[in-house]
């Protein structure tokens, strides 16, 4: 699954996710340069949208750079895939660290690779190893630091070559059993949901979209724009979780 051609890579304003309705409400799809963020709670659609953005980019002959913390499900790439799941596989470079250090490493390394025809690269989740860290009071406000150096680190890659960053964030469902959550009261969309991304302005700043992943029915979701440079905050679509992604 490891495979890279060498070479520069055209590199256009956006990568499609292959969902339609979303990439209509984003203006084309995962934009180029820049770090995209997409929160909600599990089962909401997080990782079959970097699953599908990742084998968009490759069918377009662009290498996709894949930060795996929770366990990616060859199955379901496949079935996103599709026919042409081996060909797809041979674009894409898979990361999976085991620890938020390991995750440091895998991201600071990417920098090494980025001239190789690389188009997308994907951190699913960004904030897996970062929640556990969160139990240890007396390194959390180290580990917030740290991840807001990781994350800054792939916007500035994102400047630098104009590859699209795409981390997904998971969420807490209680406003109170975190004191991060205090900082983003009445911003960006945050205050009065049920639930709000980890982080806090650490990835708040950085991510120039954001985008909240909603469960509104037996496989159907709504994606909405929180934060975004272009588009109106508060702008949502639909779409259905299928057999062969999202659509």
């Amino acid at each position: 699954m490891i495979s890279f051609i060498p070479g520069g890579v055209n590199i256009g304003s956006f990568i499609p996710t292959g969902c339609p309705p979303i990439d209509n409400l984003l203006g084309g799809g995962i934009e180029c340069g820049i770090v995209t963020q997409v929160y909600g709670e599990p089962g909401s659609g997080k990782t079959n949208l970097c699953l599908q953005a990742a084998v968009e980019c490759s069918k377009s002959g662009k290498k996709v750079i894949y930060i795996d913390t929770e366990g990616l499900s060859l199955d379901r790439f496949s079935q996103i895939a599709g026919s042409r799941s081996k060909e797809i596989a041979q674009n894409i470079l898979i990361y999976e660290p085991m620890s938020f250090d390991e995750q440091y490493t895998a991201i600071y390394e990417i920098e090494k690779i980025l001239g190789e025809n690389v188009g997308l690269i994907v951190v699913d989740s960004a904030t897996s190893f970062y929640r556990y860290e969160l139990d240890d009071d007396s390194s959390s406000i180290q580990s917030r630091r740290e991840l807001s150096n990781q994350i800054g680190f792939l916007q500035g890659m994102a400047r630098k070559s104009g590859v699209s960053v795409l981390i997904t964030n998971q969420v807490f469902s209680d406003v109170g059993a975190h004191p991060e959550f205090s900082r983003n009261s009445g911003r960006n969309g945050y205050a009065g949901n049920a639930v709000r991304p980890l982080g806090g302005k650490a990835i708040e700043h950085i991510s120039k979209t954001i985008i909240q992943l909603e469960r509104t029915g037996a496989g159907t979701r709504a994606a909405k724009i929180v934060k975004h440079r272009c588009r109106p905050e508060g702008e949502k679509c639909e779409f259905k979780i299928t057999s062969d992604g999202l659509r």
